[in-house]
């Protein structure tokens, strides 16, 4: 249901995992050649992709379809949660790979690095998952102290 706290909040955590997918995370300069770091890969200036697998781009997108799909789970509140914790581990694994990539690049020894904004919302798609959790934790509790009266 989409009045929900938890909904809108996996809602924005899909869309920032989306946004997170397709953006690029880094741009650097080494050698005199501009690249830019992307879900799937590293490009150079002229669009052409020069190395990378699609790993961080998969990930990011099968991480906004449980938060999708979480939201469709609203009677499955035991499963939700599950969901919602297996999407901050994963983008917790998105982090690493960021972190790794990173590394990476300075081993070039660039001369110029640039983070891209998708590195900067990354964390607050983590903090929306937490917040769905708990929010479904609270509801999961209401319905229980509910039963209880009954």
């Amino acid at each position: 249901m989409i009045q929900r706290k938890q909904s809108l909040y996996l809602l924005l955590a899909a869309g920032i995992q989306t946004y997170f997918a397709f953006g690029t995370y880094f741009k650097y300069t080494a050698d005199g050649m501009t690249f830019s770091l992307t879900g799937s890969g590293t490009i150079n200036f002229e669009n052409e992709q020069i190395q990378g697998n699609d790993k961080t781009l998969i990930l990011s997108l099968i991480v906004a379809a449980l938060a999708v799909v979480s939201i469709f789970m609203f009677k499955k509140r035991k499963q939700q949660q599950k969901i919602t914790k297996i999407g901050v581990l994963f983008t917790f694994v998105e982090m690493i790979f960021l972190v790794m990539s990173y590394l990476n690049i300075q081993d070039l020894n660039p001369t110029s690095i640039s983070f891209g904004i998708p590195i900067f919302v990354l964390p607050i798609s983590t903090v929306l998952f937490l917040l769905a959790g708990k929010a479904i934790k609270k509801d999961d509790d209401l319905v229980k102290s509910v039963d209880r009266i009954r």
